[in-house]
């Protein structure tokens, strides 16, 4: 006890010095993290506004609008460092270019927000219509890569049974027969209810047949 008490004697310049650094970080940390939180919140109305504008495009009559709306995504994103309505903006964005057949930049935008927001329910939503655009761009590889990480992150998730059962179809369009008659198997085995199990059968049926 007089030892330590003999330390702050002799170091007392030093232990306040050490407080008042203590403090200065303290108090910098509360700074950045309330600075941070009044930035999330003025993206997410920035983000809302122009959810709010898409929402009320109905058809290919408005392409001048849902042009503008992509441009402020884009605009969005690079002004954007953090935080979920960042993140959900390259969702929203690969779902406009999915819908215009934009392959390459659907593909990237849902990749990227699959990538960023890992736990989010549509995440792997995000991955199926990502590989679903590789399909479409003839590259087979590039979708049953996806499909791959699909298995590996959301086997158990609510849309599994169209993931085995895309990913069984890929294999075929592949070549690879074998896996593609096991991911069958697997769909009807794991989901013997949903409507794919019957697809399943049929491609199967299909596969005997050649």
């Amino acid at each position: 006890m007089m030892d330590t008490k003999e330390y702050l004697k002799k170091n007392r310049k030093f232990a306040m010095y050490s407080a008042i650094g203590l403090l200065c970080a303290v108090a910098v940390l509360i700074a950045v993290l309330v600075a941070a939180d009044q930035i999330n919140t003025r993206n997410e109305r920035r983000f809302d506004e122009i959810m709010d504008r898409l929402a009320k495009i109905k058809g290919p009559a408005q392409q001048a609008d849902m042009n503008a709306v992509v441009s402020d995504l884009k605009q969005f994103i690079d002004s954007t460092y953090f935080g979920f309505s960042h993140n959900a903006a390259y969702y929203v964005l690969g779902n406009i270019y999915y819908d215009r057949r934009n392959w390459p930049e659907a593909k990237r935008n849902l990749v990227i927000f699959a990538d960023k927001e890992k736990k989010n329910v549509l995440a792997p939503l995000a991955l199926l219509k990502a590989a679903l655009s590789q399909e479409e761009a003839n590259n087979l590889k590039g979708a049953i890569e996806l499909y791959r990480q699909l298995e590996d992150r959301y086997a158990d998730s609510i849309i599994a049974d169209q993931l085995f059962y895309n990913y069984a179809r890929a294999c075929a369009l592949n070549g690879d027969m074998v896996n593609a008659r096991n991911y069958y198997n697997k769909v009807i085995s794991a989901f013997p209810e949903s409507g794919y199990a019957q697809q399943a059968k049929k491609r199967l049926f299909m596969l005997g047949a050649n």
